[in-house]
């Protein structure tokens, strides 16, 4: 007799298709891709390998055929695709009537060449008519004869020109004038240098005022042979640094000498005794207040400048210039 007490227990266990690779319905949806796309690839190839005929009997082929005659088609259904008079089915008056599309009846191969088409892009120019002035007189416009102005003769424009430039001139040459009359009252109002004011020389030249400080028989501006300053001369110079410094003229320093032979032979010459004495002023003018960006160039000249050309060792060719120019038009 079985024992009671075992149950068996039978369990079924069903299948739902989920497991693995979920069947093989993807491959044939796969297969099918891949046939249509060697099929469009294989077209693709005869369309390139074919001749214009076969293109054209192709497109012939795939052309839909439309009815020609009253309308009326050739197949079984013999059906009705335009009414009477070629007009679209459903309309009752000519305001209604429509071309049907051909296809690419009258030439087939226009779908699928686009270059076959005739496509030509419509352009459109746009542009202001501007009437042309007439003329009433030969060589002169209608408004010119309205608002004529009498034309200013070359002569009359060159004089006002020469005008504009001297008058220009005489403001720049008033300038300098008052920088020469400050320079000689300041030179005047020192007792100690108020002999040395026959040592200045003022000459207006193209570039500005020209002040020179010149040698004369026993009052010589530097010791002689040397760059070293008399204490007179220091005093002048300092003069007419502190009457020039406020103006805004652009400053040269310039040195000569004579035509005398430096004595000492160590190759010290004329040339390098000119620019240390027109340096030396250089210095002098900075400690007296002179801005020194307004020192454009310090030169040496040695006696290739002579103040009198007819005696080259006369004690004036010895000398130190300043030179103010005009300042520059604004």
């Amino acid at each position: 007799m079985a024992d009671k007490n075992n149950i068996i227990i039978i369990k079924k266990v069903e299948d739902d298709g989920h497991g693995g690779h979920h069947g093989g319905g993807w491959k044939v949806a796969y297969a099918d891709f891949m046939t249509a796309m060697m099929a469009f690839f294989l077209l693709l190839w005869i369309l390139a390998a074919s001749d214009e005929n076969a293109k054209r009997g192709l497109a012939d082929y795939f052309t839909p055929s439309l009815s020609q005659a009253g309308g009326r088609g050739q197949g079984l259904l013999d059906g009705t695709v335009l009414g009477e008079d070629g007009v679209l089915g459903g309309s009752s008056g000519s305001e209604n009537v429509g071309q049907l599309p051909n296809f690419g009846q009258e030439n087939p191969l226009v779908v699928f060449d686009s270059r076959l088409r005739n496509e030509t892009p419509t352009v459109v120019i746009e542009y202001e008519v501007v009437p042309s002035p007439e003329m009433t007189e030969v060589g002169k416009l209608p408004e010119e004869q309205n608002n004529a102005v009498e034309a200013i003769p070359d002569t009359e424009v060159l004089e006002a020109t020469n005008k504009e430039l001297e008058q220009k001139q005489a403001e720049r040459d008033a300038l300098l004038d008052a920088a020469r009359e400050q320079i000689e009252d300041a030179v005047k109002a020192n007792p100690k240098i108020s002999d040395l004011s026959e040592n200045l020389i003022f000459k207006i030249v193209p570039e500005g005022l020209l002040v020179q400080l010149v040698d004369h028989k026993g009052q010589a501006m530097f010791h002689t042979g040397s760059a070293q300053v008399q204490a007179d001369t220091r005093e002048v110079i300092q003069a007419i640094s502190r009457a020039i410094f406020e103006l805004p003229y652009p400053i040269e320093v310039s040195g000569h000498t004579d035509a005398t032979p430096y004595a000492r032979q160590t190759g010290y010459d004329n040339w390098e005794l000119s620019t240390d004495r027109a340096n030396a002023t250089r210095r002098i003018m900075v400690a007296s207040g002179i801005n020194p960006t307004k020192i454009s160039r310090v030169s040496g000249f040695a006696d290739q400048r002579l103040l009198n050309s007819e005696n080259p060792k006369a004690p004036e060719n010895r000398r130190i210039g300043i030179l103010l120019m005009y300042p520059n038009p604004a």
